[in-house]
């Protein structure tokens, strides 16, 4: 979301713009291949942190690929998912030295950000669900999918 135009946003413009795209993300009511936000400025940046915050969210700044309303826990976790670029929740633990279980419940909280997408784990080793986890805009770039044009039109049914 290119936030360049936006000067400034009370609280609650955040909460009614970004709060609810991101309650859909987190609900699966709405897909997408990773979500960035662009171009804020320290006004825009505070209104959305407090409006993530408020409803235990995180979103990724992609102008300086880090998270906003983060612990530093996951803060680390994303730095090693930049980091190796592609991978399972085993080499997540393994480089952070965390269990397993662990691994998978950060992941759950960067997928449902838009800040990592995943996808059935083609080299299965066992059975049940594996998955191969990936940054959506790859570990390079700085811009993603920017969203433009009427939200509604882009989020259909989501409210927005």
């Amino acid at each position: 979301m290119d936030f360049r135009k936006i000067e400034a946003m009370t609280n609650s413009f955040a909460d009614e713009l970004i709060g609810k795209l991101y309650t859909s993300l987190a609900a699966s009511d709405v897909t997408s291949g990773g979500v960035q936000l662009l171009g804020m400025n320290e006004e825009t940046r505070d209104a959305v942190t407090v409006c993530l915050e408020r409803r235990k969210l995180v979103a990724v700044a992609g102008d300086e690929q880090r998270l906003l309303a983060s612990d530093e826990l996951l803060q680390a976790t994303y730095a090693v998912a930049r980091h190796l670029n592609q991978f399972r929740a085993a080499d997540l633990a393994s480089e952070l030295a965390i269990s397993l279980p662990n691994a998978n419940n950060r992941l759950k909280r960067l997928l449902e950000a838009g800040a990592l997408c995943r996808q059935p784990d083609p080299e299965r080793e066992r059975g049940g669900k594996q998955f191969t986890y990936q940054l959506p805009f790859g570990a390079s770039t700085t811009r993603g999918d920017v969203l433009t044009g009427p939200l509604w039109s882009r989020f259909p049914g989501s409210g927005l």
